[in-house]
């Protein structure tokens, strides 16, 4: 093999990704600093402290199964263990800052040290030199992943058998997986990692296939550029009408005798319903009310009254939106939103639909503080009905005894006969 060489330890089935364990260690302390109670608890639990109450440095369960499975002893090709780690790891580290009788090693760490303890003769080691553990601390994404233990920037790999000694330090049988040595080196490209390179030909492959997909829609079924039918609101069910001109000089379903299904015998009189309606959505932000004040007439044009220097609503206009300020007892009209009127693209459409009587509390007035469009929405309420059919067909006809009384054997009020409820709806 032509150098450089790397030196590789692969480990199967490790999930350092696992959110308990990726997020288990003290960066402060990694730096060398001497870190609160209370923060090692935080950040290092169950590892902060040993049984004895001393400081475990390194904490957490990062470094305490850091993988020692090499032997550096005994190497005729000479593996260095510099400059294996990321330039920017190696400013996370630092020489710490604990009087060693403070502290001692994590509990997998305890057999390299004689009673388990850091002495003078067996300090604690200087992290900010550690390359091995910088590079263990860097965790990985996937369960199944290799990190560099050492490598040779110099020499050429003589081919041949080479032996090389291993401790038996470290179980992957406890967790069910295993342990790998490799050996690689480089080519331009980098080195191999055959994950990435299948993850981008499976990605790559799915994109052409979804772009080949589109061609064939666009070939066959193309879709003009900007056409606003295919605006949400322009869709069957989409909650606003298509932007069309409706509007006539009276509303049909304001004259006297309009039917809502033209072959059903039900009549609607909404003639008392042709005046102004107004309203006031108001916030208080002293010294000055902001309010949005909403005008809707659904049968005839809104009556607009001008006054010198305000800005106003359009002539003709149906439903008409104002954003109005009061200060010290002065309007003053900000904005003026033309949503719906006898006018080029309004989009005001009336829409007739039947409700059940358990279902008309389940409808609200609802809107946002800019006005786009407008649908009008007259609901027919079936609970009020009582000798003919209502406009929901499948209404129950009462009982010939009662009539819709209190009383078994009352006649129902002149002129209540047939009349059913009808609710009428704004959206915005």
């Amino acid at each position: 093999m032509k150098g450089p060489i790397y030196m590789y330890y692969r480990l199967t089935n490790f999930y350092q990704n696992h959110r308990q364990y990726i997020k288990n260690f003290d960066a402060d302390q990694l730096q060398g600093n001497i870190v609160s109670s209370s923060t090692l608890h935080t950040d290092c639990d169950p590892l902060a402290y040993s049984n004895a109450g001393k400081v475990i440095y390194p904490c957490g369960l990062i470094a305490n199964s850091m993988f020692n499975g090499m032997d550096d002893a005994s190497q005729s090709f000479v593996l260095s263990s510099r400059n294996i780690a990321w330039p920017s790891d190696k400013q996370k580290y630092g020489q710490t800052k604990y009087p060693t009788s403070d502290i001692v090693p994590p509990p997998n760490w305890a057999n390299r040290y004689p009673n388990g303890q850091y002495t003078a003769d067996y300090p604690p080691p200087n992290l900010s030199e550690d390359e091995h553990f910088m590079v263990w601390m860097h965790v990985a994404a996937l369960p199944d992943f290799r990190k560099m233990w050492g490598r040779n920037d110099t020499s050429d790999l003589t081919a041949g058998r080479w032996r090389v000694s291993m401790d038996m330090n470290f179980d992957t049988l406890q967790y069910g997986g295993t342990k790998w040595l490799v050996l690689s080196t480089t080519t331009s490209l980098g080195g191999r990692n055959s994950y990435l390179g299948v993850a981008y030909m499976a990605i790559g492959g799915i994109c052409i296939f979804i772009g080949i997909l589109f061609s064939l829609r666009q070939i066959f079924k193309p879709r003009k550029l900007g056409d606003e039918s295919y605006l949400s609101w322009n869709q069957p069910g989409g909650g606003l009408p298509k932007n069309k001109r409706v509007m006539v000089a009276v509303q049909e379903y304001c004259k006297t005798g309009y039917k809502p299904i033209a072959d059903k015998p039900f009549e609607l009189d909404l003639s008392k319903l042709n005046q102004d309606f107004i309203v006031y959505q108001n916030t208080s932000t002293p010294p000055s009310i902001k309010s949005f004040v909403t005008q809707i007439n659904i049968c005839d044009p809104l009556s607009i009254t001008k006054e010198e220097g305000q800005e106003e609503c359009k002539k003709g206009d149906y439903v008409c939106q104002k954003l109005v300020y009061n200060r010290d007892g002065k309007d003053f009209i900000a904005e003026v939103h033309n949503i719906a009127g006898d006018f080029e693209k309004s989009k005001l459409d009336p829409e007739f639909k039947s409700i059940k009587p358990e279902e008309d509390s389940k409808n609200i007035l609802s809107g946002g503080d800019n006005g786009s469009s407008a649908l009008v929405t007259l609901e027919c309420d079936t609970s009020q009905s009582r000798e003919i059919n209502s406009y929901d067909a499948g209404e129950k006809k009462p009982d010939q005894g009662n009539n819709g009384g209190e009383n078994k054997g009352e006649q129902p009020e002149t002129g209540k006969e047939g009349k059913s409820g009808v609710s009428i709806f704004f959206t915005m």
